[in-house]
C-alpha cells in the first residue's frame, strides 16, 4: 500500500529527498493503520483503510488540504517529549452518528446529534484512543517519546476546528507548516471515515525530517 504524499517545502526551503518522501509515506501507513485497528477493535467491525494521504504544506494551504465546511466531531491533544505540537482527531458528522451508534449499541442510523453526555464521551474516548495509537507507532518507529496531554473535544466547523489548532501552534512557536495524514476508514457498506491532523512545532518538524532520514539510512 503506498500513500500519495504532497511535499511542498522544508522549513529551510529546500526540496525533500525521494528517500524522506518514501519514509514519510511508510510513516503515514504504519501509523494509520495502527490507529484504525484500534477503532477496529473499539467497534467490534471489520475496518478497512483506503491510501492514507500525506501532505506536508504551509498553514495557509491547510483550508485547501481539508473541507472546511463540514461538520465535524473530534478532539485535540498537545504533543509532549521529543516530538511537540498538536494533533486532531476529526470525524464528518455522519462518520461521528455512525461510530456513536457502534459504541453505544445503538441501531446504525439511530443517533441523530451528539447532544448527550454518553455521546460526546463515547467520541472523546475514540479519538483519544486513535490519537494514543498513532501517536504510539510513530513513537515507536521513530525512537523518541511522544505523550498526548488529555484531549479536548468539540463539535464544529471543520475550518473552525483546524485554526483554532493553526492558532495555538502559531502562538507559542510562529510555526509555518503543516503534517496532515488524512485517513479514510471504511466499514462495510457505511462508511466511517475521518481526518488525522498532524500540527508540529517548528523545531519538531526537523526533529521528525531527521529521524526519518536516521531510519530510513539516508546519508
Amino acid at each position: 500500500m503506498e500513500a500519495n504524499v504532497v511535499i511542498e517545502k522544508e522549513q529551510d526551503g529546500g526540496e525533500l529527498s525521494p528517500f524522506l518522501q518514501d519514509a514519510l509515506n511508510e510513516l503515514g501507513n504504519i501509523a494509520s493503520c495502527h490507529a484504525v485497528t484500534a477503532l477496529a477493535e473499539m467497534t467490534g467491525t471489520t475496518i478497512n483503510i483506503d491510501v492514507p494521504r500525506v501532505d506536508v504544506a504551509t498553514i495557509g494551504d491547510v483550508a485547501k488540504l481539508v473541507d472546511v465546511e463540514k461538520i465535524v466531531a473530534g478532539d485535540m491533544v498537545r504533543l509532549d517529549g521529543g516530538f511537540s505540537g498538536y494533533l486532531q482527531v476529526l470525524f464528518p458528522e455522519q462518520s461521528a452518528f455512525l461510530l456513536v451508534d457502534h459504541l453505544l449499541g445503538r441501531t446504525p442510523g439511530e443517533t441523530k446529534a451528539i447532544e448527550a453526555e454518553m455521546e460526546e464521551s463515547a467520541l472523546t474516548e475514540t479519538g483519544n484512543i486513535l490519537a494514543s495509537s498513532f501517536c504510539s507507532a510513530i513513537a515507536d518507529l521513530l525512537q523518541f517519546s511522544l505523550m498526548p496531554s488529555p484531549p479536548t473535544f468539540a463539535f464544529d466547523m471543520a475550518g473552525a476546528m483546524v485554526e483554532y489548532a493553526i492558532i495555538a501552534v502559531a502562538q507559542a512557536q510562529g510555526s509555518e507548516h503543516v503534517i496532515l495524514f488524512k485517513c479514510d476508514f471504511q466499514e462495510s457498506a457505511n462508511e466511517i471515515y475521518g481526518y488525522i491532523l498532524l500540527f508540529p512545532d517548528p523545531d519538531s518538524i526537523k526533529s521528525l525530517l531527521a529521524a526519518l532520514e536516521t531510519t530510513v539510512g539516508v546519508n
